[in-house]
């Protein structure tokens, strides 16, 4: 392969990104784009629960530097019948 030095070094250089990291886009979004904003932000059919990374068993698990205890959430099993055995063998 050729080395070419109008070519970037990475796919990161390509320079094809507009704005700088880290800068919201200002520019006002377009009505399919608000409209889609808008579907997103409505909560879906049936009730929302709360997130078990949410709740203050977690956070205390958090600040302690513990793992999850008991019955906080689902206890860290799948309940998709995948769950590891350990055993001795």
């Amino acid at each position: 392969m050729t080395e070419n030095s109008e070519l970037p070094d990475t796919a990161m250089a390509t320079g094809n990104d507009e704005g700088e990291p880290g800068q919201a886009d200002t520019r006002p979004l377009e009505r399919d784009e608000r409209r889609l904003l808008k579907a997103l932000r409505k909560p879906a059919e049936g009730t929302a629960e709360p997130a078990v990374e949410d709740s203050p068993e977690v956070a205390a698990a958090v600040a302690d530097g513990t793992p999850l205890s008991g019955d906080a959430g689902s206890g860290g099993q799948a309940g998709d019948g995948l769950d590891p055995e350990f055993t001795d063998r």
